[in-house]
């Protein structure tokens, strides 16, 4: 089973940062099951962030947004790991 790392950066305390990481640990299963990976999430703090990101460990932007619920970030989830599992391939 192939480990996808992705990072959480934001500040620490922050609302919409519990909130990203509470919606986060939420989905990993659904995600997990679906492309027979494992995620893994680490958070970084940066202070200067007004909003937290998800990051590659490439440093790529995977997400960047607030969003109303979690279902929209299945989605954006979903696009990576789509692109991430595609590449592995070639």
């Amino acid at each position: 089973m192939k480990e996808i790392v992705l990072i959480v950066k934001g500040r620490r305390g922050d609302y919409w940062v519990k909130t990203l990481l509470m919606w986060l640990d939420e989905i990993r299963d659904i995600l997990e099951q679906e492309y027979n990976v494992k995620l893994t999430f680490k958070f970084e703090e940066d202070t200067a962030l007004e909003l937290p990101i998800i990051l590659s460990p490439k440093g790529e932007i995977v997400f960047n947004e607030i969003l109303e619920e979690p279902g929209y970030l299945i989605e954006y989830l979903k696009k990576y790991l789509d692109k991430i599992i595609e590449h592995s391939k070639c």
